[in-house]
């Protein structure tokens, strides 16, 4: 979760709602969002503990169908373009503390093509060949990341409020809001995008009925906290006048509190936690391609594992080529809203498989975790989903209708897949395991 969002995200959200204070609220509404989905999951991903996330709910609860199109939407919304724009952010880091390179000069002048787009490209090809190495070294990789990240940012919002350089006032200041409070949201969701990270690892974690819903609502509840001191962390450092549309406002804000030396210091680390969060993207997307290709709902090659090191390769290779290609468009603010809502959206599907199982079931089973608050939780997902999106689409309407048009076309290409023979899965076991909550 943290990673590129937090500090990538906050400067456009600041000018789009005008206020300190509606950014604030624009964030708690965000991490209410998360922990209602993450309240959600855990139900869900208890009563069935196996890896794939919302392919494996979806499948089982709605039946072939949906868990393919669950897949397509994981595939290119879910992590292809994340990870684009994880590499986008890095990149934009990385140059502002090497000053020196200019990340925006043309390679191909007719395609639009920059030098820092190359350089975020070739971003999760390197990652998918570390994590094609193996679980082990992968696993090692993503705790030093986090430990850093989390750390770090710890420090950075203590050392800043501890210099006096800000000023508190930046929280309740206000200019012109250049935007709209929704879409506004459907960035912050991007934010927060991994609080179902859990889940894609559900088949190898130790004793997953207790420690999927401590992963998923306690970690959602962590980053909830740094998200919201980080946001006072920027507001505090920069003044009425410094705010800007900038994706670097980390940079910016550093430089403000702790000179130039320190803001790029500060923003070496930032472009580490960026590169964390891609990471992350990279490793955890193609255990749900692997999942789907075992149901015969995928290529077959996506079934190749490592001889050594039994990591899903191919899967990895094309997932990190997809994202390679929308990294080179250099289109930041547009993947934004295009991951925000057609996540939103697709968890939205998934929030309501609650509301199925308990029809179907009911929650007398002590065995797994029960959603505090059903039916309202739940409820307030989808509510906000259905206002946050449909807002979104007004505003924004060809990112989130790109977006929409994702969600179709998997629609349209499981009923071409079908008809010409593509799927070789059994799906009179698939529609079984969707009948059953075991």
């Amino acid at each position: 979760m943290v990673g590129t969002g937090i500090f990538t995200v906050p400067a456009l959200v600041r000018n789009a709602t005008g206020s300190g204070l509606e950014m604030l609220g624009v964030w708690l509404v965000g991490a209410a969002l998360a922990v209602c989905g993450a309240l959600c999951y855990a139900e869900l991903a208890t009563r069935m503990p196996r890896a794939g996330g919302e392919y494996q709910y979806l499948s089982r609860v709605y039946g072939p169908m949906w868990g393919f199109v669950s897949g397509w939407i994981t595939f290119f919304v879910g992590f292809a373009a994340p990870t684009a724009a994880s590499a986008l952010a890095a990149v934009a880091y990385l140059a502002a503390i090497m000053p020196q390179w200019n990340a925006n000069a043309q390679i191909i002048p007719g395609l639009g093509i920059t030098q820092g787009g190359v350089v975020a490209a070739l971003l999760p090809l390197a990652f998918a060949f570390w994590h094609s190495l193996g679980v082990r070294p992968s696993g090692r990789l993503q705790s030093i990341l986090m430990i850093t990240t989390i750390g770090s940012i710890a420090l950075l919002v203590l050392a800043g409020w501890l210099t006096g350089r800000g000023d508190w006032h930046g929280v309740t200041q206000t200019t012109t809001p250049a935007g709209s409070w929704w879409v506004a949201l459907i960035q912050v969701s991007f934010a927060y995008t991994g609080w179902n990270g859990a889940t894609y690892l559900a088949g190898e974690i130790e004793d997953p009925r207790r420690n999927l819903p401590r992963a998923l609502i306690g970690g959602t509840l962590i980053v909830v906290a740094l998200y919201l001191a980080l946001n006072l962390f920027f507001l505090y450092a920069l003044p009425l006048d410094a705010w800007r549309p900038d994706i670097a406002v980390g940079k910016d804000a550093s430089e403000r509190l702790f000179g130039e030396a320190g803001g790029r210091f500060v923003s070496a680390i930032i472009t580490f936690t960026i590169i964390g969060s891609l990471s992350a993207w990279t490793a955890a997307g193609p255990r749900v391609y692997f999942a789907m290709a075992y149901d015969g709902l995928a290529p077959a090659a996506f079934k190749r594992l490592g001889a050594q090191s039994r990591a899903p390769i191919v899967a990895l290779f094309a997932q990190a080529g997809v994202a390679a290609l929308l990294a080179l468009t250099g289109a930041f603010d547009v993947l934004l809203i295009y991951v925000g809502a057609g996540l939103l959206l697709f968890s939205g599907f998934t929030v309501a498989a609650v509301y199925v199982l308990r029809w179907r079931y009911g929650a007398e089973d002590s065995s797994h975790f029960r959603v505090p608050g059903y039916p309202f939780t739940p409820a307030l997902f989808l509510l906000l989903v259905l206002v946050s999106c449909g807002q979104s689409f007004l505003e924004s309407p060809i990112p989130t209708g790109a977006a929409l048009l994702t969600l179709l076309a998997g629609f349209v290409c499981y009923f071409i897949g079908r008809a010409l023979g593509w799927f070789k899965a059994d799906l009179a076991l698939l529609r079984h395991a969707a009948s059953s909550n075991d």
